[in-house]
């Protein structure tokens, strides 16, 4: 049992911090899929489209099929890998206190980053998807996950932070 005892304390330690990180990961994902729906749907793109769009990088082009059971995997998977942003810029932040201390600008440079090795390198590389090169479209991209990603990410951090460490 002693092997174990430094585990079990660092979760303890930090265990109030999962539950704020998954509710930034969440919430970015929710603000994010609402950006992309605004930017589509007046274009003629169903919002059930774009969760299965997420879905199609682990079933491929029968997630389109899908219905309804596609589109909330889709959500749930992308809940997921933002959650995992916002652990690690919470991981960062504890190696880097600038991170906490300036949540807004260091958020949204973050975000920028995070959309880069997300949809530029991490999803083609994993599913042969190119990356949607519309200038318009990157821009929204770049801005929205500047804002309602990475800004997000910061300030849930410094929540969870607070959490494991109260004044």
């Amino acid at each position: 049992m002693p092997a174990i005892a430094p585990v079990l304390g660092h979760t303890r330690r930090h265990g109030p911090a999962v539950p704020w990180l998954l509710v930034g990961g969440y919430t970015a994902a929710v603000l994010d899929l609402s950006v992309a729906a605004a930017y589509w749907a007046p274009r003629g793109v169903a919002v059930g489209r774009i969760p299965q769009g997420i879905a199609s990088w682990l079933l491929g082009p029968a997630a389109f099929s899908g219905g309804v059971l596609t589109a909330v995997l889709g959500v749930l998977l992308y809940g997921q890998l933002l959650w995992g942003v916002a652990t690690l810029y919470d991981a960062l932040a504890r190696r880097h206190p600038l991170l906490s201390r300036r949540p807004l600008a260091c958020g949204a440079v973050y975000g920028i980053a995070a959309y880069v090795a997300i949809f530029q390198l991490l999803v083609p590389a994993l599913t042969g998807i190119r990356p949607v090169v519309a200038p318009f479209w990157t821009a929204t991209c770049l801005l929205a996950y500047a804002t309602v990603v990475g800004i997000p990410c910061a300030l849930f951090s410094r929540a969870a932070r607070a959490a494991t460490h109260p004044a």
